[in-house]
């Protein structure tokens, strides 16, 4: 089953900011994907239909274009100016066309199935991403502190209050509460229209443009979700999910009257009010009901329903094909005969295809160890697989079964991936996890001597290695694994089980990829191309303070102005590179050092690369920066003390107090927790940096100089 989503063109998949259709379509790829199907993600001009194809669409011009072009598609209306503007606008019909001329269609809301009054059209809800989007084990604040995440408005007018923001803020400052609206920058045409009394109220605050991960941190610091909406394409819609799989109870309007998790009430000041009293007397209660019912409504748990849709839309255009096809041809006798196709899509699978009804017995077997990984028996016109998705020297063996005990071998592959197109997929958008990766991409394509194609997300990162790796296809996109001999995916996998040997919280960065590919546990630096300049007169250090969670930073209070000072007394100007001069939370904010010369910014990778090519050495944490020093071939000095040694690159200038706390990030009993800022599983106030102390990164340093 080949299943092709329409991209709408609009918004890049994954979105980089408020996309909501396209947040759909890429968490259902990616969980289709992760269950072994073939998913695909495709403007319209570029879909080639066969019988194979299944093609779902989410906007109705894109549908109806499909439909001139005889391409059957599944239609998911997501349209609420549909219903705002009426049935006698060109909007209801486009959308009423769509429908029609689809296979079948759905819809995220109830209330529209009637609407359309279309047969065609069933319900279908929305899902979440229970992954990005989860529970921390927190425990609610004293006074309820209140959430609202919301694009505000309708396409013709932003300043419309739509989702109900005026009432949210109306009923917290009655009640004393906090509240942070959260959305893209164009609330704020709200926001100019709304009463000075309210929007100057001082527990109200903006937020803008967030990214994913603030998104998972602002749901975990709230204890409740307002959502006062008059119109909804999707009940539940995506940020309702989103806050429940985070343990937030919601209080707020629904198209029918309960809702596991939710107060549900009218759009009316005092109703509101009242939920929101409800919700903090039976907190507990609500809280697991939300949990409870965003887990039921898991992409895990709905991706089985959606393809079980899919099945059903296989079945009717296999039936009206049957028919068109028989009545049309003509009739030949020919020897019939099943084809075994072999491949490795993230592991090894064997396809046996074509009318002969026989059983087949199919071993997956380790040619090194000479021993069966898998074995399974399987008819014509079905497939097997292995679950193990990370490199194996495979050689699989068919066998025709002749009666219940007879079996004779009639097929033998060894994986030979010479020559042939083979994809890699490095999994992650991090500057340090990509550096660590690409090594052990071009070491598989020599020892393998295949024609590597390599998925990086992160188009500067793509951009450097096009340049350092003119061997290698680099891509934007991940093209299905059709095309491909052999796809491997390389990232830091939480469900690590037969997606890599050992678990990786045991490994460093680049074992991880090496292991993966079948290098064995092997650093493959990488060869990074870029202008080196010529040096400046004045010598200088450069400095990586910056990270993304407080337990990755130099904790000690004397650390940077310590060592900066020592620096300078020797001759040296310290240059601080970081991007931001001041990241962190409300909880805790770090600033550039006191004595370092300000060079952050956001500045190309070319440019730190020759800053930091013409540094003395460089000072760094277990981030980006330092890897990319590490690229560059510039000694580091690694300060680090929440990851064991072994984590990152082999180097002589490692700073650890190990006579204190120190390697939760690698100790499997502890889970990482993004969305918690100031995460430190063991509770020991980040003691593992707070006491690597000033001295102790000097006496490195004079080992270099």
């Amino acid at each position: 089953m080949k299943i092709i989503n329409i991209n709408p063109g609009i918004l890049p998949i994954p979105p980089n900011g408020w996309g909501a259709i396209e947040k759909i379509i890429w968490d259902y790829h990616q969980e289709m994907l992760n269950i072994g199907l073939r998913s695909e993600i495709r403007y319209t001009d570029e879909v080639k239909y066969d019988d194979s194809c299944i093609v779902h669409v989410h906007v109705a011009n894109l549908a109806n274009i499909l439909h001139e072009r005889g391409i059957p598609y599944i239609f998911t209306i997501h349209d609420h100016h549909a219903y705002l503007y009426g049935k006698d606008s060109e909007l209801f019909k486009e959308n009423l066309k769509a429908i029609d001329n689809s296979v079948f269609s759905l819809s995220p809301c109830k209330y529209l199935v009637p609407y359309f009054g279309s047969k065609k059209l069933r319900y279908f809800s929305h899902a979440v991403n229970t992954d990005i989007f989860s529970f921390n084990n927190r425990q609610r604040h004293k006074n309820l502190k209140l959430l609202c995440v919301a694009n505000n408005g309708y396409a013709y007018d932003q300043s419309i209050d739509r989702k109900g923001f005026k009432i949210a803020i109306q009923a917290a400052k009655t009640l004393g509460l906090p509240i942070t609206i959260a959305g893209p920058r164009n609330n704020d045409n709200f926001f100019k229209t709304l009463d000075p009394e309210l929007n100057s109220y001082s527990g109200l605050t903006k937020l803008y443009d967030l990214d994913e991960k603030w998104l998972t941190h602002l749901y975990n610091e709230n204890d409740a979700f307002l959502h006062f909406s008059e119109l909804e394409a999707g009940h539940p819609n995506l940020t309702l999910l989103e806050a429940m799989a985070s343990g937030l109870p919601v209080i707020g309007t629904f198209e029918e009257d309960t809702y596991n998790g939710m107060a549900v009430c009218k759009r009316d000041l005092d109703e509101a009010i009242a939920a929101i009293k409800k919700v903090d007397e039976n907190y507990d209660k609500f809280r697991a009901a939300a949990l409870a019912n965003a887990k039921s409504n898991s992409y895990k748990n709905r991706v089985h329903e959606l393809v079980g849709l899919y099945s059903e839309y296989r079945e009717r255009i296999f039936g009206n094909k049957l028919i068109e096809c028989y009545s049309n041809c003509k009739k030949a006798v020919k020897e019939a005969k099943n084809n075994i196709l072999i491949n490795f899509p993230q592991g090894p699978k064997v396809e046996v295809l074509g009318p002969v009804n026989k059983k087949h017995k199919i071993k997956f077997i380790d040619a090194d160890k000479n021993q069966a990984a898998y074995e399974t028996i399987i008819g014509n016109n079905m497939w097997a697989t292995s679950s193990i998705k990370y490199f194996c020297n495979w050689r699989i063996e068919v066998y025709e079964m002749i009666g219940d005990n007879w079996e004779r071998l009639i097929h033998t592959h060894v994986y030979n991936a010479e020559g042939k197109d083979v994809k890699v997929i490095l999994d992650t958008e991090s500057i340090g996890d990509l550096i660590a990766f690409i090594g052990s991409v071009e070491e598989f394509r020599k020892q393998h001597k295949c024609k590597m194609h390599c998925v990086v997300f992160s188009k500067p990162m793509r951009e450097l290695f096009q340049k350092s790796y003119p061997n290698i296809n680099f891509l934007d996109k991940n093209p299905s694994d059709d095309a491909f001999y052999a796809t491997y995916n390389i990232g830091y996998f939480e469900e690590w089980k037969d997606r890599i040997i050992t678990n990786p919280k045991r490994l460093s960065l680049p074992h991880i990829a090496s292991q993966i590919l079948g290098l064995g546990n092997k650093e493959f630096k990488p060869i990074l191309q870029y202008d080196k300049p010529s040096p400046p007169n004045k010598k200088y250090v450069c400095i990586f303070t910056q990270s993304t969670a407080q337990s990755k930073y130099w904790n000690n209070e004397d650390g940077w102005k310590t060592v900066i000072n020592y620096l300078n007394k020797k001759g040296y100007e310290v240059w601080c590179i970081d991007r931001y001069s001041s990241f962190g939370t409300k909880t805790k904010m770090n600033y550039i050092p006191s004595g370092a010369i300000d060079k952050t910014g956001d500045y190309s990778l070319e440019v730190r690369m020759q800053q930091i090519h013409n540094a003395e050495f460089c000072i760094g944490l277990s981030s980006g920066l330092s890897w990319l020093a590490w690229g560059v071939n510039k000694p580091v000095i690694l300060i680090s003390g929440f990851t064991e040694e072994f984590n990152e690159f082999e180097t002589p200038y490692r700073v650890i107090n190990k006579n204190v706390c120190n390697g939760c990030w690698n100790d499997i009993s502890c889970k990482f927790d993004k969305g918690d800022w100031m995460w430190c599983p063991r509770n020991k106030d980040f003691e593992c940096t707070k006491k690597i102390y000033p001295q102790n990164v000097i006496d490195v340093i004079n080992k270099i100089i």
